[in-house]
């Protein structure tokens, strides 16, 4: 614990040092090099030329003698910039330091999948923002790896997180907080969360890296790809599934164990697990899915059974983005494998008009409308 504090605290020294030309770096290094040049030039030339001539000619006696008479000047100088130096480099530490004080990132790290903890996103968080980091945990596992189970549980936990953001926000200046968001839930309460945290300002979302076993940035460029879209053109009916498939396909054999409806389709071209890291491109490709329900709204669609394949920061981004107030009813289903059906259940977003989340199960209740 000690050794990583004391790592820190040098990698942000060097960072403090190397990352700006502040004035008292700049005054530092000035009386630094004076003292070297006056204590370790001179005195090294002389020495030599001592050695080469056996004794130094008189002309470089008179003027090693004028350069002893500013020696105690040039080291007054010298010793000066380094004490203003290092008197504003302490006061720049001090106001950082409050300034950073009043900083405040809210980490929310979703836990929902596996039940070893990890690395803590958190402790990620730190390494790249200044100011106070603030974890928030949404822990929805259950102990049984990989498996969801009471997800009406689930759901009251993510609306009181939802609450705790809105009452960290209320106790400090907007200005000074950022909200982060990083996550390994299931999709509806991915989904949720994001629908939840739509109006909370900008957030900045981490996902895990499975390849590097770390939480990464959601920063990386847009590489151009879009959906491929079908099923719109003979759409009828007031329910429809979306199968919206980003990082593995949906097939028709596991929407026929649960839906009776017809199937509109959103596919990424040159679909991959690994293509999310685009902040710039998750956003682009939202807006797609948005104009899709847009569309589907226009066509008399008054709620859609979604069903997503996609890594959870997109999914995060994609209910961030879905309009709480215009856009048709949706529901989002959780995907077990291998059973029938294979989408067991799902939540009722808040969206629509509808004031909570709820579950509807898909033997247990008519996922139809009424």
């Amino acid at each position: 614990m000690l050794k990583r504090h004391l790592d820190n605290f040098i990698s942000k020294l060097i960072d403090w040092w190397f990352r700006v030309s502040t004035i008292e770096r700049y005054l530092i290094a000035t009386g630094t090099g004076l003292l070297i040049a006056i204590f370790g030039g001179p005195p090294v030339i002389l020495e030599l030329l001592r050695i080469g001539f056996g004794a130094l000619p008189e002309s470089l006696v008179r003027v090693r003698e004028r350069i002893d008479t500013f020696y105690a000047w040039i080291l007054a100088i010298a010793l000066a910039l380094i004490a203003v130096g290092l008197l504003l480099a302490v006061w720049r530490f001090v106001n950082d330091t409050k300034s950073r004080s009043k900083r405040r990132s809210l980490v929310i790290e979703a836990r929902g999948l596996r039940d070893d903890d990890g690395v803590s996103l958190a402790e990620a968080v730190a390494k790249d923002h200044d100011g106070v980091v603030t974890p928030i945990i949404l822990d929805l596992r259950n102990r049984l790896d990989g498996r969801v189970i009471e997800p009406e549980n689930a759901i009251a936990d993510i609306t009181a997180i939802h609450r705790s953001v809105l009452q960290h926000r209320k106790d400090g200046d907007r200005a000074n907080i950022k909200i982060v968001y990083g996550g390994l839930t299931s999709v509806p309460y991915t989904f949720l969360t994001g629908v939840l945290l739509d109006d909370e300002s900008e957030i900045l979302i981490y996902d895990w890296d499975r390849t590097q076993e770390a939480w990464r940035k959601i920063d990386g460029d847009d590489d151009g790809v879009n959906f491929k879209g079908s099923g719109l053109e003979s759409l009828a009916g007031a329910e429809v599934v979306v199968a919206l498939a980003y990082s593995y396909p949906v097939t028709d054999d596991d929407l026929a164990t649960t839906f009776n409806l017809p199937i509109v389709r959103l596919t990424l071209e040159e679909m991959s697990s690994d293509a999310h890291w685009s902040q710039k491109k998750q956003h682009r490709l939202a807006q797609e899915f948005f104009e899709t329900a847009k569309r589907l709204s226009a066509n008399g669609v008054k709620r859609i059974h979604l069903v997503l394949a996609a890594p959870n920061s997109v999914v995060f981004t994609f209910g961030r983005r879905y309009d709480k107030r215009n856009l048709p009813e949706v529901v989002v289903y959780q995907y077990q494998r291998g059973e029938v059906p294979a989408y067991p259940w799902g939540v009722l977003m808040p969206v629509a008009g509808i004031e909570r989340p709820r579950i509807l199960y898909s033997e247990a209740v008519d996922l139809r409308l009424a």
